[in-house]
């Protein structure tokens, strides 16, 4: 009688249970669950049990009275912000933070326990999929730059020095834009 009560307490879905009262199942599921139900009386009573405590949740926020806030609350939560902030700019904050973050890394780390291997083996894998990436979009700014360096090399050679007029014009431009720069640079002191 003992082996057949501890068999039927590990075959049953009391996970579901929860999910049946808050209508997360399928209709089917729903269907086999009644049926369990039905002929488990553990189940029936642990189910008739967390019917009960959501009615009594139910029953105790229904008359429970709002909180009122004083006026100026805001201003307050806003300055106590304010000054427990300021403590995390001095050195010796910044050192016990660090300190909490490397306790917490560790913790973690033991936690993962025989997972570890396969946990730094994802994060290499991912790490190497965005360093490829990262690598290719730098090639290619790079063989775009050298190809836009080529392209305005070759046009500057045959445009600026195989004729007088265009090594004028280009003087001429640059002055201007140099009297323009100059313009709003002594604009920009004033203000």
């Amino acid at each position: 009688m003992k082996q057949e009560t501890s068999k039927n307490l590990t075959e049953c879905p009391r996970i579901e249970i929860a999910a049946y009262i808050d209508g997360e199942l399928s209709p089917r599921e729903e269907f086999d669950l009644e049926i369990h139900f039905a002929g488990c009386p553990t189940c029936a009573a642990e189910l008739n049990d967390q019917k009960k405590l959501l009615c009594a949740l139910d029953f105790a926020l229904e008359n429970e009275k709002e909180i009122e806030l004083p006026e100026n609350f805001t201003r307050i939560v806003v300055a106590n912000a304010e000054s427990n902030v300021q403590g995390l700019r001095c050195p010796r904050e910044r050192n016990r933070a660090l300190m909490v973050c490397a306790a917490l890394f560790l913790l973690v780390f033991l936690g993962l326990g025989a997972e570890t291997s396969k946990t730094f083996a994802a994060f290499g894998a991912v790490t190497d999929q965005l360093l490829a990436v990262g690598s290719f979009f730098v090639h290619l700014i790079h063989d775009i730059t050298i190809a836009g360096a080529v392209i305005f090399r070759s046009f500057c050679l045959q445009f600026v020095f195989k004729s007088a007029v265009s090594a004028i014009l280009l003087g001429i431009c640059f002055i201007v834009s140099f009297l323009i720069f100059s313009r709003l640079m002594s604009r920009r002191s004033r203000f």
